[in-house]
Protein backbone atom coordinates (compact mmCIF):
# COMPACT_ATOMS: atom_id res chain seq x y z
CA UNK A 1 0.00 0.00 0.00
CA UNK A 2 1.56 3.63 -0.83
CA UNK A 3 2.64 5.20 2.47
CA UNK A 4 0.45 8.34 1.44
CA UNK A 5 -2.60 6.17 1.70
CA UNK A 6 -1.98 4.50 5.29
CA UNK A 7 -4.96 5.29 7.40
CA UNK A 8 -2.34 6.88 9.83
CA UNK A 9 -0.82 9.40 7.27
CA UNK A 10 -4.43 11.01 6.86
CA UNK A 11 -5.23 12.17 10.03
CA UNK A 12 -3.08 14.70 12.09
CA UNK A 13 -2.73 13.16 15.42
CA UNK A 14 -1.01 14.84 18.00
CA UNK A 15 1.94 12.20 17.91
CA UNK A 16 2.29 13.25 14.06
CA UNK A 17 2.69 16.92 15.03
CA UNK A 18 5.52 16.15 17.27
CA UNK A 19 7.44 13.90 14.75
CA UNK A 20 10.37 16.30 13.61
CA UNK A 21 9.62 17.26 9.62
CA UNK A 22 5.79 16.57 10.05
CA UNK A 23 3.43 18.25 7.22
CA UNK A 24 0.17 17.06 7.40
CA UNK A 25 -1.17 16.48 3.94
CA UNK A 26 -3.89 19.00 3.36
CA UNK A 27 -5.94 19.45 7.39
CA UNK A 28 -9.77 18.91 6.30
CA UNK A 29 -9.25 15.97 3.95
CA UNK A 30 -6.29 14.61 4.06
CA UNK A 31 -5.33 14.70 0.40
CA UNK A 32 -1.27 15.83 -0.70
CA UNK A 33 -0.91 19.81 -1.37
CA UNK A 34 -0.89 18.68 -5.47
CA UNK A 35 -4.02 16.39 -5.20
CA UNK A 36 -5.61 19.28 -3.43
CA UNK A 37 -4.13 21.76 -5.87
CA UNK A 38 -5.99 20.02 -8.72
CA UNK A 39 -8.76 18.67 -7.16
CA UNK A 40 -9.57 22.58 -6.74
CA UNK A 41 -9.17 23.60 -9.99
CA UNK A 42 -11.33 20.78 -11.34
CA UNK A 43 -14.44 21.47 -8.95
CA UNK A 44 -13.60 25.22 -9.44
CA UNK A 45 -13.90 24.81 -13.26
CA UNK A 46 -18.05 23.76 -12.44
CA UNK A 47 -18.54 26.64 -10.89
CA UNK A 48 -16.30 29.12 -13.04
CA UNK A 49 -18.90 27.99 -16.40
CA UNK A 50 -21.66 28.02 -14.58
CA UNK A 51 -20.88 32.04 -13.41
CA UNK A 52 -19.84 32.48 -17.46
CA UNK A 53 -22.73 31.30 -18.24
CA UNK A 54 -25.05 33.65 -16.21
CA UNK A 55 -22.94 36.27 -16.85
CA UNK A 56 -23.38 35.62 -20.87
CA UNK A 57 -27.00 36.67 -20.91
CA UNK A 58 -26.48 39.45 -18.73
CA UNK A 59 -25.54 43.31 -19.42
CA UNK A 60 -22.63 43.12 -17.26
CA UNK A 61 -18.92 44.01 -19.12
CA UNK A 62 -20.58 46.73 -20.55
CA UNK A 63 -20.54 50.39 -19.09
CA UNK A 64 -24.46 50.58 -17.71
CA UNK A 65 -24.71 54.16 -18.48
CA UNK A 66 -24.40 53.01 -22.25
CA UNK A 67 -27.31 50.42 -21.30
CA UNK A 68 -30.55 50.94 -23.99
CA UNK A 69 -34.23 50.39 -21.93
CA UNK A 70 -34.14 46.71 -23.13
CA UNK A 71 -30.55 46.57 -21.32
CA UNK A 72 -31.98 47.71 -18.18
CA UNK A 73 -35.34 45.97 -18.15
CA UNK A 74 -33.21 42.59 -18.64
CA UNK A 75 -31.16 43.84 -15.50
CA UNK A 76 -34.06 44.24 -13.67
CA UNK A 77 -35.24 40.89 -14.83
CA UNK A 78 -31.88 39.63 -13.99
CA UNK A 79 -31.64 41.19 -10.78
CA UNK A 80 -34.48 39.32 -8.95
CA UNK A 81 -36.56 36.85 -9.93
CA UNK A 82 -39.46 38.97 -8.35
CA UNK A 83 -38.82 42.57 -10.08
CA UNK A 84 -39.45 40.65 -12.74
CA UNK A 85 -43.12 42.18 -13.30
CA UNK A 86 -41.66 45.66 -12.77
CA UNK A 87 -39.57 45.17 -15.52
CA UNK A 88 -42.05 47.07 -18.13
CA UNK A 89 -42.20 49.97 -16.22
CA UNK A 90 -39.25 50.63 -17.04
CA UNK A 91 -40.13 50.86 -21.06
CA UNK A 92 -43.02 52.62 -19.81
CA UNK A 93 -40.96 55.71 -18.59
CA UNK A 94 -38.25 55.75 -20.68
CA UNK A 95 -35.35 54.35 -18.31
CA UNK A 96 -32.03 53.74 -20.05
CA UNK A 97 -28.86 53.01 -17.85
CA UNK A 98 -28.29 56.86 -17.56
CA UNK A 99 -31.45 57.27 -16.02
CA UNK A 100 -31.15 54.22 -13.96
CA UNK A 101 -27.84 54.88 -12.32
CA UNK A 102 -29.96 58.23 -11.07
CA UNK A 103 -33.02 56.84 -9.29
CA UNK A 104 -33.87 56.61 -5.51
CA UNK A 105 -36.36 54.51 -4.53
CA UNK A 106 -38.57 57.40 -3.37
CA UNK A 107 -38.63 58.56 -7.15
CA UNK A 108 -39.32 54.65 -7.87
CA UNK A 109 -42.50 54.56 -5.27
CA UNK A 110 -43.65 58.16 -5.95
CA UNK A 111 -43.11 58.33 -10.16
CA UNK A 112 -43.30 55.09 -10.93
CA UNK A 113 -45.98 53.05 -8.29
CA UNK A 114 -43.69 50.83 -7.10
CA UNK A 115 -44.38 49.30 -3.42
CA UNK A 116 -41.85 49.81 -0.77
CA UNK A 117 -40.24 46.32 -0.66
CA UNK A 118 -39.61 46.81 -4.72
CA UNK A 119 -38.14 49.63 -4.31
CA UNK A 120 -36.01 48.92 -1.67
CA UNK A 121 -34.39 45.92 -3.89
CA UNK A 122 -33.91 47.77 -7.42
CA UNK A 123 -32.33 50.33 -5.25
CA UNK A 124 -29.54 47.95 -3.14
CA UNK A 125 -29.11 46.28 -7.48
CA UNK A 126 -28.25 49.99 -8.42
CA UNK A 127 -25.95 50.54 -5.59
CA UNK A 128 -24.11 47.58 -6.45
CA UNK A 129 -24.04 48.03 -9.84
CA UNK A 130 -22.37 51.44 -8.99
CA UNK A 131 -20.00 49.67 -7.36
CA UNK A 132 -19.64 47.36 -10.03
CA UNK A 133 -20.05 44.17 -8.15
CA UNK A 134 -22.94 43.37 -10.32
Amino acid sequence: MDSTLKPTNLVSTSQNLRTPGYRPLLPSCGLSLSAASAMRRLCSRGSDRYLESRDASRVSGRDPSLWTVEDVMQFVREADPQLGPHADLFRKHEIDGKALLLLRSDVMMKYMGLKLGPALKLSYHIDRLKQGKF
